[in-house]
């Protein structure tokens, strides 16, 4: 199975971190969540090739060492980045693809291979939600063009909905490391929340952020369990 990443400018990327990221870390970030992802799908068992759907020069150079091809796309919207990629698949012989964002660095080749290998028929869509159940961080279509993609505000909702236009029942799979996307501080402590060697866990402890959170949340008076965890202590 072809896996399509689709990858936003990395000095567009992660406007809502500014509390806590500069803007040279929130590129940074961007781009070592993209590596996180793609050696994840590198070491999948399942997956055929690589996509990358971007106009960022660097997430060219990421899909090359990961073994991928790269996909040029003006930036969009990640529904018509996606359109172009299964446009492209469906050129080159392909029936099937599963979708991965780019900021999902929890996600390990065992979710994959198994999002992958649960997939089945040759009409039919797989849908892993956010962890909030209201963003799309997985999907799985076949054929290329099974239903239309309606990334953004509130797509898990929207992409059901799409298919049972379509008349296909989705199957709703549930990944934790696909789940947790990062685009809020309050994401970066859940993030941080979890053991495991990523290069943005790395990066995150290395540049001082832990603190910087620690104070965010002190300062907005917010309390949560997650603070807790032993890497925010």
């Amino acid at each position: 199975m072809w896996i399509v990443v689709p990858v936003k400018r990395f000095s567009n990327a992660k406007t809502r971190l500014s509390e806590v990221l500069t803007p040279a870390e929130r590129e940074s970030l961007a781009q070592v969540m993209l590596n996180d992802v793609l050696g994840a799908i590198s070491k999948s068992r399942l997956v055929s090739g690589i996509l990358v759907v971007s106009n960022e020069p660097r997430a060219r150079y990421a899909a090359e060492r990961a073994g991928g091809l790269f996909l040029l796309e003006e930036e969009l919207g990640v529904s018509q980045a996606i359109v172009k990629a299964s446009e492209w698949l469906k050129n080159h012989g392909q029936r099937c693809f599963m979708m991965l964002p780019s900021d999902i660095p929890l996600v390990n080749s065992g979710e994959i291979d198994l999002l992958a290998g649960g997939h089945s028929g040759s009409v039919g869509v797989t849908l892993v939600p956010d962890r909030k159940q209201e963003g799309t961080n997985g999907l799985i279509v076949s054929p290329t063009d099974a239903i239309p993609f309606c990334f953004g505000q509130g797509s898990f909702a929207k992409h059901i909905n799409a298919c049972r236009r379509a008349s296909i029942e989705p199957q709703i799979s549930h990944a934790d490391g696909i789940s947790l996307d990062i685009d809020s501080p309050l994401d970066l402590t859940h993030l941080l929340s979890h053991d495991g060697e990523t290069e943005s866990l790395d990066y995150l402890a290395d540049n001082g952020v832990i603190k910087r959170l620690a104070g965010v949340f002190e300062s907005n008076n917010i309390k949560s369990e997650i603070m807790a965890a032993s890497r925010l202590m």
